[in-house]
C-alpha cells in the first residue's frame, strides 16, 4: 500500500511541470555592434517529457508557442531529442529508488 502512495505522488509531481521553457531564444547576440550575420539563428525549447500523455502534448503545445512567439510567426525545427536531467529519489520502505527526468529538446530556426 505504501508503494502505491509512493508512486501517485511521484505522478502527481510530473504533472507539475506542465509548461516548456525556452533554453536558448534565436536572435540573441552579447555585443550591440556584432554583425547580422553573427549571434544565434536557431533556438531552443525544452520540456518534461513523462506523465500523462494528454499532459505531454499540452507542454508540447505550450513549446510550439513560444518557438512561434521567439520567431514572430514561421519556424523550422532543426532537431529533437531526449535528454535526462535530474531526477526524483523515492523513497521505498528501508530502501530508495532514483527516477531521472526525461525532458525534450527542440533546435527550432525562425524563418524570416
Amino acid at each position: 500500500m505504501e508503494i502505491i502512495k509512493i508512486l501517485v505522488l511521484y505522478s502527481l509531481l510530473l504533472l507539475l511541470g506542465c509548461s516548456a521553457s525556452s533554453v536558448v531564444k534565436p536572435g540573441n547576440t552579447k555585443s550591440k555592434y556584432a554583425p547580422q550575420n553573427e549571434g544565434n539563428r536557431t533556438g531552443i525549447v525544452k520540456y518534461l517529457n513523462q506523465g500523462a500523455s494528454f499532459v505531454r502534448e499540452s507542454r508540447r503545445e505550450d513549446a510550439y508557442k513560444q518557438m512561434h512567439e521567439n520567431c514572430g510567426g514561421k519556424y523550422n525545427i532543426v532537431n529533437e531529442g531526449i535528454r535526462s536531467e535530474g531526477g526524483t529519489i523515492v523513497p521505498i520502505g528501508n530502501s530508495a529508488m532514483y527516477a531521472d527526468s526525461q525532458y525534450m529538446y527542440i533546435e527550432y530556426k525562425c524563418i524570416r
